[in-house]
């Protein structure tokens, strides 16, 4: 029995990978696409500027054709969907409505009967969980609220009920935390323990965890990872309206009201249309091709349907204004789609696995070496808690500043090296339990390279997240430029001291 669970032990890595090759596979022509288009987009999907691309996968008639992980970035890493994790919290609210655990007409203050405060406003009482869904609860959003409470349904369901319900969009990822709340109330699980038994199993998903709230509760509006993968079923999921495979996961009728226009939401509506005004559904967002619609999370998280095309595209990455990625599939891709197979492209499909397979976001460039001395750099005080570096180890140090836990991590020349991580990587959003329920901990890739006898370039991404920090050693002002990825991030100048 010992040595049957050692060898389970052994294995359990490549049975999380697994799921990375579920999808069949196939090539563009074979399904109808031009190979150059596919490589045109890929190509000006990386040509970006201020841009990052992590994953990009192309699926049609259920196969994948195309797919695009740029070094460090691998198909096995998970990644954070931030605010694509909503279409997810809108599938679980449409399994529990399958099993009538709820309906959408339900008032939200009916599952929560012991967070209520003394008077409950009429507009407050009305709301329901469909208003919940389309970002229609009245509620003025309030960004910084989870960032200071510890009970967060009780203070929101305290918050003024300004509109009418229903009445009138405003994009708020609470909504989407009271939905979490709702399926943990009536199912008796967290959200994700629920699609875990009412999707993943079903799709072989077998790598996913969610960020939890103070009290235990996914939050709903994001901090969901997993593969690009995942991504790319999910696509699937509701091309399919439901099914997977024959087998009705979700309502059909459901999830085609999730993917239809029921609320004007976004920007104001300009000419020509852009993707951030066509509406919205339960979750969902629709797009500016006709009949498209997608899932869609800040810093480009995005996974595009196209139902009269049979087709869907996935891009995560790291870029604060995505509508340019999303013009990449409308401009490069969908001239190039045909109603029938193409003849083989024996070249041009030895051009895009070429790139695929060699596709990396930029090394830092320079010397493996350079005539200094120095061995080691202690570095001041700052908000990533880098420690030091070891030149001669070629070996960044990190502490958590939440946990106090250490990291090491290796630096390659004109590589990447991975080192997994005890800590976490720095966040963009401040809620109150960040990075509670990452059960599946993080991995580090860093480079390095002298650019001048004086300037030492360090780069370090987290592959299983999103955001990356280039860190920039000058001798002559005793100074290190600490600067993430982040859109608009500004660099921190700490001293550094030679050991």
């Amino acid at each position: 029995m010992k040595r049957q669970f050692l060898i389970l032990l052994a294995l359990l890595p490549l049975l999380l990978a697994a799921q990375t090759g579920d999808l069949p596979r196939s090539t563009p022509a074979a399904e109808g696409i031009s190979t150059q288009a596919v490589i045109n987009m890929m190509d000006s999907l990386m040509a970006l500027p201020e841009c990052d691309i992590h994953h990009v996968m192309v699926v049609r008639h259920g196969k994948v054709v195309a797919e695009l992980h740029p070094a460090p970035f691998r198909a096995e890493d998970s990644h954070t969907l931030y605010s694509a994790s909503k279409t997810f919290t809108a599938l679980a609210i449409g399994c529990a409505i399958d099993e009538n655990l709820l309906r959408l007409d339900d008032r939200v203050m009916t599952f929560f009967p012991d967070k209520r405060t003394n008077h409950v406003s009429d507009n407050m009482a009305a709301m329901t969980v469909r208003d919940l869904l389309m970002m229609a609860s009245g509620v003025a959003p309030d960004w910084t609220m989870r960032n200071n409470s510890m009970d967060w349904v009780e203070d929101w369901l305290a918050k003024p009920v300004d509109d009418k319900p229903g009445s009138r969009f405003q994009y708020d990822s609470m909504c989407t935390f009271m939905l979490s709340a709702i399926v943990q109330r009536v199912t008796g699980q967290t959200m994700l323990e629920y699609l875990h038994k009412k999707l993943f199993t079903h799709m072989n998903i077998t790598v996913a965890d969610w960020e939890t709230s103070p009290d235990g509760i996914n939050t709903g509006g994001w901090g969901l990872r997993v593969q690009a993968e995942t991504m790319a079923k999910l696509g699937l999921l509701l091309l399919n309206k439901g099914n997977w495979n024959g087998e009705q996961l979700v309502s059909a009728d459901y999830v085609e009201a999730a993917c239809s226009r029921l609320i004007d939401g976004g920007a104001k509506e300009t000419v020509p249309p852009t993707d951030g005004n066509q509406g919205y559904g339960y979750q969902v967002w629709q797009s500016k091709w006709p009949g498209s619609y997608r899932a869609d999370g800040a810093m480009g998280q995005y996974t595009v349907v196209v139902p009269q095309e049979d087709l869907v595209v996935v891009i995560l990455g790291m870029k604060l204004y995505g509508h340019e990625e999303l013009a990449c599939i409308w401009n490069q891709l969908m001239p190039g789609l045909k109603d029938a197979p193409l003849q083989p492209e024996k070249k041009l499909q030895k051009k895009l696995d070429n790139l695929c397979a060699n596709a990396s976001l930029q090394l830092p460039q320079g010397k493996k070496k350079t005539a200094r001395k120095e061995q080691n750099l202690s570095i001041g005080p700052n908000r990533h808690g880098f420690l030091y570096l070891s030149i001669s180890g070629n070996e960044l140090a990190k502490i958590d500043p939440e946990s106090g836990q250490k990291d090491i991590l290796s630096l390659g020349y004109d590589q990447w090296l991975y080192t997994p991580l005890n800590g976490h990587p720095a966040y963009s959003i401040n809620a109150i339990n960040r990075m509670q329920g990452f059960a599946n901990g993080f991995t580090a890739a860093a480079a390095y390279a002298w650019t001048s006898s004086t300037t030492l370039e360090v780069r370090v991404h987290y592959v299983d997240w999103i955001s990356g920090t280039t860190l920039v050693f000058d001798f002559n002002k005793m100074e290190v430029s600490i600067c993430d990825t982040y859109p608009n991030s500004k660099s921190e100048i700490i001293p550094f001291t030679i050991q």
